[in-house]
């Protein structure tokens, strides 16, 4: 949670919710990589999550979220699949660093603690 003293600058309310994400794109020396892992967070316009990989700022990265897509009569929900920027990466003590991307154009429809 933020501090109280620290403005809120997101433009969508955020929800912890561990689901699985599938992170793929190229990495800040420009190598490609495809990482199965969970978000911290999600919003109807993005979501934060850990990494190993180093990722540069408005690097554009293909985000697929199984299950929480749109649902097609006689088949269920499909994936969620979207194009989105890096907006953060802050390495923390570990090694790891903790990204924020913004979907592009699609929004996710189910980001309530209930719907996840």
């Amino acid at each position: 949670m933020l501090e109280p003293t620290r403005k809120e600058r997101r433009s969508q309310r955020r929800v912890e919710a561990a689901i699985p994400i599938r992170m793929q794109g190229p990495d800040a020396a420009g190598d490609p990589f495809d990482e199965t892992t969970k978000a911290l967070e999600v919003s109807r316009r993005g979501l934060s999550f850990l990494t190993k990989h180093k990722l540069t700022i408005l690097a554009t990265l293909t985000v697929t979220i199984p299950g929480l897509g749109p649902i097609r009569p006689g088949e269920g929900p499909t994936d969620f699949f979207t194009q989105a920027t890096v907006v953060r990466s802050i390495k923390d003590d570990v090694g790891f660093y903790n990204v924020g991307v913004r979907f592009r154009g699609a929004t996710l429809a189910m980001y309530s603690p209930e719907g996840l």
